[in-house]
């Protein structure tokens, strides 16, 4: 696709994107730091771009991080096939695995040392223009660097995860997620994590999904699910009070990524709930979590969603219920295929365990207490066998697993050893996870 093409490209979505944009000069006034770099005349692309994030821009047409961390645009058709692409940008960054929209017509990225803006100074299809937003912050010269993000939400604050934070030298480090507020040009702390903080995502009520790391735990991979404070525009540089503290809500299981660490994880819209999407690259599988709230705690199941058929490291969604993701392989839409017979959710109610399947199940097979096993894997160590009855309800897509009052701390594995569909269909996964807090 040549310059031409992706100038008409970025031209068709002007309208959803100038939307957001201020009348204001593309530049701030006062930026705090900021240099101009001339970009190579761009050249025609090879077919496929490697993909490692997305943020789009409206229903058909991205921005996207490639993984020589140029950015560049592409667009789709309602269906999300692919209608062209090029690169918007032509020099290369140490970018982490995000973007953000910024102000007057300028895409944001991150490296470890520094959040940056990016303009396209003379609507030319070529960013031009770079100025480094924010460079200086609390523990920079002791080592602490952006680990995650940017993310940027409906009030116009960026936010990106620091780690490790400076503490008093009687306290362990702790990380951080910050948000920048461009009008006040603050930097906020929203929350403090004793983990290093990997990635995260932020949905439109504020809850933040968290991936944790935990280098010498190898049974699975944390996820915190924190409600972030609400923002008052008047004060932007209050800080909240008290300070929320990210504490490992969930554990995906090693189990059901063979062992391949989740990467950006993604909320989406789906049949009235919000889900928390996280891929694995390597083993091509896609965890899916629904997040249930508790008292003051997060709990939920964790399942395999799919196993795709490329390796995918990022995930966005275009519109409810439309899911594109993208990888070394290019991008790949995950909605509107056929699904897997699949255990679609797990929840509890008072007198046992809730399977809900997408299809109907075979109720000869599904009706056999041996054909289920349920363990209580305890928080703090140890694990127990719970007893169980199988009933299956008028539908046939949903089997209550009769059990004793279940005991909170522990993780329930929930396995279905012979649960074929009605049709003779084998379960994508026989194993399915439940986090009682």
């Amino acid at each position: 696709m040549n310059s031409r093409l992706v100038w008409i490209l970025l031209l068709s979505l002007a309208p959803s994107f100038a939307a957001a944009q201020t009348d204001e000069v593309a530049v701030d006034t006062d930026p705090p730091e900021s240099r101009e770099r001339m970009f190579v005349k761009l050249a025609s692309q090879e077919e496929t771009p490697t993909v490692k994030a997305i943020l789009p821009i409206d229903g058909a047409n991205v921005f996207f991080l490639n993984r020589d961390g140029k950015i560049g645009v592409a667009k789709f058709s309602p269906g999300l096939s692919q209608i062209g692409w090029d690169l918007y940008s032509d020099v290369t960054r140490k970018a982490l695995p995000s973007l953000s929209l910024g102000p007057n017509y300028s895409v944001i990225t991150a490296s470890p040392w520094e959040l940056t803006q990016a303009f396209d100074m003379d609507r030319n299809s070529e960013l031009d223009f770079f100025q480094g937003l924010v460079r200086n912050w609390p523990g920079r010269e002791k080592g602490v660097a952006i680990t995650a993000g940017p993310i940027g939400d409906s009030t116009g604050r960026i936010f990106f995860a620091l780690s490790p934070g400076t503490t008093p030298e009687d306290e362990a480090p702790k990380a951080r997620l910050v948000a920048w507020h461009p009008p006040s040009k603050e930097l906020v702390t929203v929350t403090e994590s004793s983990l290093l903080i990997d990635a995260f995502a932020i949905n439109r009520a504020g809850l933040l999904a968290a991936r944790l790391q935990m280098a010498d735990y190898k049974e699975g991979y944390f996820v915190s699910l924190t409600e972030l404070p609400p923002f008052d525009p008047l004060e932007p540089g209050a800080l909240p009070s008290p300070m929320p503290f990210t504490l490992p809500s969930l554990v995906i299981p090693a189990e059901l990524t063979k062992g391949d660490q989740p990467a950006q994880p993604c909320f989406i819209r789906e049949d009235g709930a919000e889900k928390l999407l996280l891929p694995c690259p390597v083993s091509r599988h896609l965890i899916e979590i629904l997040p249930v709230k508790s008292g003051n705690s997060w709990q939920g199941s964790i399942l395999l969603r799919a196993k795709c058929q490329k390796p995918i490291e990022t995930l966005v969604e275009m519109a409810p219920g439309v899911i594109l993701g993208g990888g070394a392989e290019g991008f790949f839409p995950l909605s509107g295929g056929s699904e897997s017979y699949r255990i679609r959710r797990v929840s509890l109610a008072g007198d046992g365990i809730v399977l809900d399947f997408n299809r109907p199940v075979d109720r000869f097979e599904a009706v056999k207490a041996d054909h289920y096993s349920v363990k209580a894997i305890a928080l703090n160590g140890g694990q127990s066998n719970i007893d169980l009855k199988p009933v299956i309800e008028s539908d046939g897509r949903t089997v209550v697993l009769k059990t004793k009052p279940l005991p909170p701390g522990n993780v329930l594995r929930v396995v279905c050893q012979n649960v074929p569909s009605e049709g003779g269909d084998s379960l994508l996964s026989n194993a399915v996870f439940y986090t009682i807090h």
